[in-house]
């Protein structure tokens, strides 16, 4: 590892670039009020927003249907965690 040669210290690890689906949004799709609910890339970001697919004006990342069918109305961590990542990974290979 480097040192910083003014005062000898290590610096800190680069941080890795901010994750743009979470867990904590899945769980927050998940335990949304409305049905039609769904996450939405939009500017850049991704969002839980209301509304069907249709009514989105952003791209449609993942319905919460199609959460709920890949790993039911209440996954574990473990599969939440998993499910964050692939779509994290193909929302920036669609160049977000």
């Amino acid at each position: 590892m480097a040192t910083d040669e003014q005062n000898g210290t290590t610096p800190p690890p680069a941080s890795a670039a901010e994750d743009l689906v979470t867990v904590d949004m899945l769980r927050e799709l998940l335990g949304a009020d409305d049905a039609q609910a769904c996450l939405v890339l939009e500017g850049g970001r991704v969002r839980v927003a209301p509304g069907s697919e249709d009514q989105q004006s952003g791209m449609v990342v993942v319905s919460r249907a199609e959460v709920e069918r890949r790993l039911g109305a209440n996954p574990d961590p473990t599969a939440l965690t998993e499910q964050a990542a692939l779509l994290d990974s193909e929302v920036r290979l669609l160049g977000a």
